[in-house]
C-alpha cells in the first residue's frame, strides 16, 4: 500500500472540537491500540501502560482534572487515551523483559544482556530515570498521533490537565504508574475552528529546522 505521507501529515492537526455523534469505528480503535503495543522504546524497555476510555461516564469523570478549555474534548470525543509511565524502572523490569524475550524466541535468558542493560539503567539517578521513562512514553505518543492520521481518525494531544488529579482518579500510584499525556480521539465537528482549511498549518521553513550533512 502506497501512502502519501506528506499529505497525511499536512492534513493532521490538533482537533479542538469533536463531534459527539461520530464515534471512532471499533476496528480502527483496535488497530490504534495495537500500534501502542508495537511502539519503540530505548533498550526495548516499554516502561508504560495505556488506558483507553470510551465509557461516557468515565470520560466525564476524568474530565474533572482537565483544564476548562479541554473538558468538552473529554466529553465529546470517542476515546480518551491516557499515556502512563512507570514511576521507576529497575533490574527486575529488565529481568522480566528478558524472560519474555527468551520465552517468545525459544532461547535461554541472556543474563549478560540483563547485567549490561542494568548498568545503563543504574547509571541514571532517580531524576534522570524519571525523565528517561517520560521520554519513552512520548516516543509512543508521537507514533500514536501519526497512527491516528493514517487511520483517518482525528486527535488532539492534551497536556492541559492535572497529572496529580488524573493519577488519583485512575488509582495510578498504587499501580506504580503516573500519567504523562492524554490523547483525545474521534472525528472533528464541522464547527471546529482549527481545521487546516480554517487555520492553515504553520511550520518553520525546512532550511530553518533541518541541516543536512552529506
Amino acid at each position: 500500500m502506497s501512502v502519501d505521507l506528506a499529505r497525511v501529515l499536512s492534513s493532521r492537526y490538533a482537533t479542538k472540537v469533536f463531534d459527539a455523534d461520530k464515534p471512532a469505528a471499533e476496528d480502527k480503535t483496535q488497530q490504534l491500540i495495537e500500534t501502542l503495543r508495537l511502539a519503540p522504546s530505548s533498550i526495548n524497555s516499554q516502561p508504560w501502560h495505556f488506558y483507553v476510555i470510551s465509557n461516557p461516564e468515565e470520560k466525564r469523570r476524568l474530565s474533572q482534572c482537565a483544564w476548562d478549555s479541554n473538558k468538552a474534548k473529554f466529553d465529546d470525543a470517542s476515546h480518551v487515551f491516557v499515556f502512563c509511565g512507570k514511576t521507576t524502572y529497575e533490574i527486575e523490569d529488565l529481568q522480566a523483559l528478558e524472560e519474555l524475550v527468551a520465552e517468545q524466541r525459544g532461547t535461554e535468558v541472556n543474563q549478560a544482556r540483563v547485567e549490561f542493560l542494568g548498568g545503563f539503567v543504574n547509571s541514571m539517578d532517580a531524576t534522570e530515570r524519571k525523565y528517561w521513562i517520560r521520554d519513552q512514553v512520548y516516543l509512543a505518543f508521537g507514533q500514536f498521533l501519526l497512527s491516528c492520521a493514517l487511520l483517518e481518525l482525528d486527535a488532539c494531544p492534551v497536556e492541559g490537565f492535572s497529572r496529580e488529579e488524573m493519577d488519583e482518579l485512575l488509582g495510578l500510584k498504587e499501580k506504580g504508574l503516573n500519567s504523562v499525556v492524554v490523547g483525545i480521539v474521534g472525528h472533528r465537528h464541522e464547527d471546529d475552528f482549527n481545521t487546516p482549511v480554517k487555520a492553515s498549518k504553520v511550520r518553520y521553513p525546512i532550511e530553518q529546522v533541518v541541516t543536512e550533512i552529506r
